[in-house]
């Protein structure tokens, strides 16, 4: 019977822990992190410059959440479990700031590199999202003991983007560029809430895509 009140109470902890923070109230809160839209494209790309994508699509909302329980181990005396609210990004937001970065970094010299010229940008890949992570232990011993994790763990993902370069005669040059994600996971501290986490880590991502942006541009001018 002891036990049985050990594996109850083992379930109620992990569900007491997983259902403060529901995926509507993350989605709600991502959104107004973006006031509930898309970030629109600062002014046009320079002359003879196309930027595409072949990320996949989500729909016009800003976050799409979902919940995943990635790893239960439940053994006799130990049980770990880890959960997930893994928040997909709208994929345009990362478009249309990768977009309005490299125009502010390069866009008086792309436009001198691409007199008489053709270039198209097809973003292959880039960070997406991230996902709220819960991380629990379980020790049964004479009485249950208990320690969790959480924290916020980025879109691994490096920005990923090809180039065709189509000169005036019809010849033209393509190339892949890629740009390592620096972003890592980052606990909660002491008393910080999920606001405050998710917060920070729009704040970073968005930073994030921008400096990506500006190295890609730089590679880019290398090779044009």
């Amino acid at each position: 019977m002891k036990q049985y009140r050990n594996i109850l109470f083992a379930l109620l902890l992990m569900y007491g822990c997983s259902s403060c923070l529901t995926l509507k109230k993350l989605d709600a809160f991502v959104g107004e992190q973006y006031g509930n839209q898309v970030p629109k494209l600062n002014k046009k790309n320079a002359a003879n410059l196309t930027v595409n994508s072949t990320l996949p699509k989500t729909g016009g909302a800003i976050s799409v959440s979902r919940n995943k329980t990635s790893n239960f181990l439940p053994l006799i005396l130990y049980w770990h479990y880890e959960f997930r609210r893994v928040c997909a990004l709208n994929p345009d937001i990362a478009v249309n700031t990768f977009t309005n970065a490299l125009n502010n970094a390069s866009s008086k010299t792309l436009q001198q590199k691409l007199e008489g010229k053709k270039l198209e940008l097809t973003v292959e890949q880039a960070p997406v999202g991230f996902s709220f992570t819960e991380k629990t232990n379980i020790i049964f011993v004479v009485y249950v003991i208990s320690w969790s994790r959480l924290s916020v763990e980025p879109d691994f993902k490096d920005l990923v983007v090809s180039y065709k370069l189509t000169n005036a005669d019809g010849t033209s040059k393509t190339g892949t560029i890629q740009v390592k994600n620096p972003m890592r996971d980052k606990g909660l501290r002491l008393f910080q809430s999920w606001k405050s986490a998710v917060s920070e880590y729009i704040t970073e991502y968005n930073y994030t895509i921008n400096n990506m942006a500006k190295s890609f541009a730089g590679e880019l001018m290398k090779e044009l």
